[in-house]
């Protein structure tokens, strides 16, 4: 894909995904479960197709604020597509809440095991334990997890490893040497994080990970240990966007001094519209294009189902977490579409998965993937983990509003010769 010049030369590593990432939020909470349908059974009375997602809907560094704008989404999807029956039956996605705790991982992943369910969708939660213990395959995941990464049965649309690869060889084709890469101090994380340092090093950029505690409050410490790495770029993966990126703006280190760039998943409206100016040639590396793309043939979808259920597609609850959470379940149904109406009436869990696998779906909100193989092949390091996402959208933040640096995806090993 052709790059549009830029006046700077703002490119990073846009981190990796936030394993918190939740398909949907439970109505009850406190860790009960309950389906995300949105319309009455009676409009499409076949048999559910049982789904699960393990989520972190309470606790954690997000409190679950996460799960709610996913959630908006999730139930976009579902009225249209139950609404309208269009698979003969209902999807009847349920969420278990994980606390982000261990026990309340395994708690989800024995739920999962006794349901009847046929699958985990999109989220295991904050630890591997629930999905592990759910015996289940799980479809259109975050990527971000050991068991993302390397279970047979797991298939990650998402690739946060991919997503990190794309700020390195951004960096990298902006002269970039070095780059310090600011992150959550979780399990996943870690993991995800140790791949993006091997594979920069093939690369030829050294990237290291400065992990901060999930709890963090007082960011000045954080933004002196950036500045004390006197490294030429800068990857934000924060919790707190605000604090976090005002505290490095009090040490110099903003978007005009330093390539800099952040997660997609974590720019909320409110964190865009509370930062104002200082966002001003942030990059913005994501798997999907954001929600105020109108000129998106996908996001002009989403924001019509949104309207057909009352929610404002303009609402700041409404980011780049709905529209993943949406596109996640229209390419399920265009899936299952394809592999036509007898394997949907008799679907068991090796069936979903082998009809997901064998009809990848491309959308135009989402970054391309595909189950079949592993789309990094060329990076030896990276050769046994289940990669299937090698594109990514890059975007800057200019006056408030996200503007496309490129003309759809960009190939995360095909950079521009040059950013300058």
């Amino acid at each position: 894909m052709r790059i549009r010049s830029l006046t700077r030369t703002p490119w990073l590593i846009a981190a990796v995904l936030l394993m918190l990432l939740a398909v949907s939020c439970s109505d009850d909470g406190g860790g009960e479960s309950g389906s995300a349908t949105t319309v009455d059974p009676a409009d499409c009375p076949g048999e559910p197709i049982k789904l699960i997602s393990i989520s972190t809907l309470s606790g954690g560094p997000t409190g679950g604020d996460t799960a709610e704008r996913s959630k908006i989404g999730t139930d976009a999807a579902l009225s249209t597509i139950n609404g309208e029956c269009t698979l003969g039956r209902p999807i009847d996605l349920t969420r278990c809440d994980d606390k982000f705790d261990v026990n309340g991982s395994l708690e989800c992943g024995r739920q999962a095991a006794s349901g009847d369910y046929l699958a985990l969708m999109s989220s295991i939660g904050g630890f591997d334990d629930g999905a592990v213990a759910a015996g289940l395959p799980g479809i259109f995941l975050l990527g971000t997890s050991a068991f993302d990464l390397t279970d047979e049965n797991a298939y990650s649309s998402i690739s946060g490893v991919t997503v990190g690869l794309g700020g390195v060889s951004a960096a990298k084709a902006a002269g970039g040497k070095n780059m310090v890469l600011v992150l959550p101090d979780t399990p996943a994380l870690q993991f995800v994080s140790t791949q993006v340092e091997q594979a920069g090093r093939e690369m030829g950029i050294e990237v290291e990970t400065l992990l901060i505690p999930v709890d963090t409050t007082d960011f000045a410490p954080i933004a002196a240990q950036v500045a004390e790495r006197d490294a030429d770029s800068v990857g934000l993966l924060p919790v707190a966007p605000v604090p976090m990126i005002n505290a490095l703006a009090d040490e110099g280190i903003t978007p005009d001094t330093y390539t800099m760039s952040i997660a997609s998943l974590v720019m909320t409206p409110d964190v865009v519209d509370e930062l104002g100016s200082a966002l001003d040639g942030m990059l913005v590396v994501s798997p999907t294009f954001p929600p105020t793309d109108e000129d998106n043939e996908g996001i002009a979808e989403l924001r019509a189902d949104l309207e057909a259920i009352g929610h404002d597609p303009d609402d700041p609850e409404v980011d780049f977490n709905t529209v993943q959470s949406w596109s996640n379940l229209k390419r399920l149904e265009a899936a299952l579409l394809a592999a036509g109406p007898d394997v949907v009436e008799s679907l068991d869990s090796q069936s979903l998965v082998d009809a997901v696998v064998a009809n990848p779906i491309d959308r135009p909100e989402a970054a391309p993937y595909d189950f079949r193989e592993n789309q990094l092949p060329e990076l030896p390091e990276l050769a046994s983990f289940r990669i299937f996402m090698r594109d990514v959208a890059i975007l800057t933040v200019e006056d408030g509003k996200y503007v496309s640096l490129s003309d759809g995806f960009v190939d995360v090993l095909d950079p521009p010769s040059s950013l300058g």
